[in-house]
């Protein structure tokens, strides 16, 4: 797995998440690499469908909300 480019990153944290999505290279370019820090440590890694990538921007209030319950919810939003 390669990194292409940025796809966005968080400017500002949220309670103390924050995003980073990158588009992969081929063979894996129908993919994007995301990445949740909390207090700049990294929490999750994964891999998400690219041109879905920006609902985990669009959702990431959700996402933090989830990670603070311990629940998926805001993950499954953005799917």
């Amino acid at each position: 797995m390669e990194i292409d480019k940025l796809a966005f990153e968080s400017k500002e944290p949220d309670r103390g998440y924050t995003v980073r999505a990158s588009y992969l290279k081929e063979p894996d370019a129908r993919d994007a690499l995301v990445e949740i820090f909390k207090d700049g440590k990294p929490l999750r890694q994964f891999r998400f469908p690219a041109y879905k990538v920006w609902n985990i921007a669009a959702h990431f209030r959700d996402i933090v909300d989830g990670e603070i319950e311990k629940s998926a919810s805001g993950y499954e939003m953005a799917v």
